[in-house]
């Protein structure tokens, strides 16, 4: 009698057994890519190491996803439970559960104060960038090793002082940038979004909509007044979806200046476009709960961040609409 549960040997699945491929989640955290050493230096090491054991794990069928993350608010911050920066995670845990942190000068010129980010500890050795020794040796363990984590109790989340400190100061400081270029009479607003092969998601879609709209009307209305409004986008992919369909008004989000709260649902327009269940921003405005960013609210944002009145401007623009006809048929 043959084996059933054995299947035949042609290697093309016609027995209609298939072996998942085992994954490798790793989670690069951090706070700026652009100014601090350490959050530099730590990606460098990671993307080292993952290509020394790359070998290894392919041998081992091991797919692996990078994931980084620019935890640059408090938000983001509370969603991934972030401790310190940089955090380099595998499958959701941390390679180094003891958190050290010592002063850290670069991190300190982005926000104008003080603030510390982490210290890795590796054989007895203090590092300011994890080595690729350290990394590699996590990875390997989790592969082959044993689950030591098992009996970890998660606890909930409290932001760390030194967290909660450089969110608010980098915050004061983004106010400071904005009277500064209030004065430089340039409103920039940033608009970033998910790009798979040109295409993005209905809410998305919907925010570059308004938006393109509300930069012409904001521009029509501004430049008579010596104001100028320039808007760019920046192209996201799949593993920053938490920062799709966010606007900057010259480096500040929408939600840290107006009275906005974040929050998420289910997209079926990214799941469609992704292959996967994916939920995606909204955002609470007015009592109403919106997918896109309405124009009302991008226009407010633009007028604060100016430190103009709204009510004013938007009755100036109604009685100058530019066609010469004094009634605002335009």
């Amino acid at each position: 009698m043959s084996d059933q549960s054995q299947c035949c040997s042609c290697g093309n699945d016609c027995c209609g057994t298939s072996i998942e491929k085992r994954k490798l989640v790793i989670d690069f955290l951090f706070l700026d890519l652009s100014v601090c050493t350490r959050c530099q230096g730590t990606e460098n090491s990671l993307e080292e190491s993952l290509d020394e054991v790359a070998k290894v794990l392919q041998a081992a069928d091991i797919e692996v996803r990078l994931n980084k993350v620019n935890v640059n608010t408090k938000e983001l911050a509370e969603q991934y439970k972030f401790i310190s920066s940089p955090t380099i995670r595998i499958n959701g845990k941390d390679i180094q559960m003891d958190v050290k942190e010592s002063l850290c000068e670069s991190c300190g010129d982005l926000c104008g104060d003080e603030v510390d980010c982490r210290v890795w500890l590796y054989n007895g050795q203090e590092y300011t960038i994890p080595p690729k020794a350290m990394i590699i040796e996590a990875i390997l363990k989790n592969v082959y090793g044993a689950n030591c984590d098992e009996n970890i109790i998660e606890q909930d989340y409290v932001m760390p002082e030194n967290l909660v400190h450089f969110y608010n100061v980098t915050a004061n400081k983004n106010k400071i940038n904005l009277k500064e270029d209030i004065k430089m009479k340039t409103l920039k607003i940033e608009w970033r979004h998910l790009d798979v092969e040109g295409e993005t998601c209905d809410r998305c879609y919907d925010t570059g909509e308004n938006l393109e709209h509300e930069v012409k009307r904001l521009n029509r209305a501004l430049q008579p007044k010596g104001i100028t409004v320039e808007w760019s986008e920046i192209k996201l992919d799949d593993t920053q979806i938490p920062q799709s369909n966010t606007v900057f008004f010259n480096g500040a989000a929408i939600e840290d200046v107006l009275d906005i709260k974040i929050s998420e649902n289910y997209c079926q327009s990214c799941t469609d476009l992704l292959g996967k269940k994916t939920y995606c921003r909204t955002i609470l405005f007015e009592g109403e709960e919106y997918e896109d960013i309405p124009a009302k609210a991008i226009r407010k944002a633009a007028y604060k961040v100016l430190g103009i009145d709204d009510e004013k401007s938007e009755k100036s623009e109604d009685s100058d609409c530019g066609c010469g006809c004094s009634g605002g048929c335009c």
